[in-house]
């Protein structure tokens, strides 16, 4: 920084000021969804062509910031046969920790060729780039042999009551009843019940998780089980400013279903890969690695991968500087052939 002054009382020597600049505590958006035929179908819980569907979705921030323009969306990845009605929903300055629920609607028509409705789900912050997505596929299913219901209500047992999407073992709930929790009897399935929600909205739940009983609320309170989430990501650099060649760069992955990989960008070059496959901890990894920098400033940006779909980036931003001290002038570009025509053209 330069100083000028009038008159003869002289001007302040010259001084340099290097602020360290760091980034924002970010959020992690984790969320779980149900698909459900509720607005025209057979309530069954599988979806079959002709029929109206919703989509259930619960976000919350799990992570260490605030978020600022957040959308979720669904897009139709299957062509012909897929309709959406309500596709986007703005659940912008999500603070750490608060819950935003919202209900998409789509349509499977008759004319849908696949076997399944594939959708894309995203959540994510469009200022910070910050985004959670997967691709959601539907089965196209037979329906489910489905009695109606001679019992007025159930409460879950002392160990609560799994809400799940559809009356197949397999199916992968979504919520939770607490323990005494009482729900309407819509219908039987097999050996899951069919009880109501709230609204046109239902859920089923394996009958020997409840017992008769109980007087339901209109509006079925239950905790969500967040089973879509990608990894949690803590990285640091050694240095944020270094005369050296290298900065050492050290982090920690973690993810609630299976950590399949870490790797590390320094700039536009992929310099480092650590598969978890075989690790101790399939659900964890560490680590270590001397990222080369360039003079000025260099972006290192590390990534974590549950799958192909649900991924978490960090960046760090890391200042190389000449070894007396000086500022360096920062490549143009990551190919020291560009940068050198780049130079040359200049001069």
């Amino acid at each position: 920084m330069k100083f000028e002054a009038e008159g003869t009382s002289g001007e302040p020597p010259p001084f340099e000021i290097r602020p360290t600049v760091r980034a924002l505590d970010r959020p992690l958006f984790q969320y779980t969804f149900q698909i459900a035929d509720d607005r025209e179908g057979n309530g069954d819980g599988l979806i079959q062509k002709g029929e109206q569907v919703s989509m259930y979705l619960t976000v919350k921030n799990v992570g260490k910031g605030r978020s600022f323009d957040t959308q979720t969306n669904i897009s139709n990845l299957s062509g012909d046969g897929l309709f959406l009605h309500a596709g986007r929903f703005d659940i912008s300055n999500m603070n750490p920790g608060d819950v935003r629920r919202v209900v998409f609607t789509f349509d499977v028509q008759r004319q849908l060729a696949d076997a399944e409705a594939t959708l894309s789900l995203s959540v994510g912050d469009r200022d910070l780039r910050e985004f959670a997505s997967e691709k959601v596929k539907i089965p196209v299913s037979p329906p489910a042999a489905i009695a109606q219901a001679t019992a007025g209500a159930v409460k879950a047992g002392p160990g609560g009551a799994t809400l799940l999407p559809s009356p197949e073992t397999s199916a992968r709930g979504f919520g939770k009843l607490p323990a005494g929790a009482a729900v309407k009897v819509l219908a039987k399935a097999g050996g899951f019940l069919k009880v109501g929600l709230g609204g046109s909205r239902f859920a089923f739940v394996p009958e020997r998780e409840v017992a008769a009983g109980g007087t339901p609320a209109a509006q079925v309170a239950f905790e969500e089980i967040y089973s879509h989430a990608p990894p949690t990501l803590e990285i640091a650099a050694a240095e944020m400013a270094t005369r050296g060649d290298t900065v050492k760069i050290s982090g920690i992955a973690q993810d609630g279903e299976r950590l399949l990989d870490m790797y590390i960008f320094v700039g536009s070059r992929k310099l480092y890969y650590k598969s978890n496959r075989d690790g101790a901890d399939p659900k964890k990894a560490e680590l270590e690695f001397a990222a080369p920098l360039r003079p000025g400033v260099n972006l290192v940006t590390v990534v974590a991968r549950e799958n192909p779909d649900t991924v978490t980036r960090r960046t760090l931003v890391v200042r190389k500087d000449g070894v007396d001290g000086s500022i360096l002038k920062t490549p143009k570009s990551d190919d020291p052939v560009n940068d050198w025509i780049a130079e040359a053209a200049e001069e």
